[in-house]
């Protein structure tokens, strides 16, 4: 009788501890599951016109978030009006505030800007402006909505193919939230 209460002991309680350990395990598992779900960013459900009409910060134009360029890279602002500036810029701000107070505009060009809609129901965003004081036009056709985390800002925009002079670039156009 007493050699099977030992038996039991021996192999019960390292059997529970194991199940008690790993049902620890299965909790924090999906609690940190969860906590990295709500911190992704979500698409914007706004329209490409509302978005780009109706905010005066910085929107900017790269390859992807992550690529370095020696030249810097290409910002721009847009008014309800119509008008553009385009800057070119270092890095990253979370705004255009914010850009302006650390002095990292660099202003490269003014013009005018429209969008209209191609046959293909994209949105299509044509700026005309003078670059140094030689004449451009930019054409973005704005793709599919992203959202993206990266160095602390989430931005938030869209996948876009540049043309300039018959030359396309497929980047990203986009604008950094804190």
């Amino acid at each position: 009788m007493k050699r099977m209460k030992k038996l039991y002991l021996m192999i019960g309680l390292p059997l529970v501890c194991l199940c008690l350990l790993l049902a620890g395990c299965a909790k924090t598992g999906t609690d940190s599951g969860t906590t990295i779900k709500s911190s992704v960013p979500r698409v914007s459900k706004v329209s490409a016109r509302k978005q780009i009409r109706n905010n005066g910060g910085l929107w900017y134009f790269a390859k992807d978030l992550k690529y370095k360029s020696n030249s810097g890279i290409e910002a721009f602002t847009f008014t309800k009006n119509g008008k553009v500036t385009a800057y070119n810029v270092k890095k990253y701000y979370a705004s255009y505030a914010a850009a302006k107070k650390a002095k990292g505009l660099s202003s490269f060009g003014k013009g005018t800007y429209k969008l209209t809609t191609n046959k293909q129901k994209q949105t299509v965003l044509t700026l005309k402006m003078k670059l140094s004081g030689i004449p451009a036009t930019y054409s973005f056709k704005l793709k599919k909505g992203l959202a993206k985390k990266y160095k602390g800002l989430t931005f938030h925009g869209f996948n876009a193919a540049r043309t300039v002079d018959s030359d396309t670039v497929n980047g990203i156009l986009v604008q950094a939230k804190k």
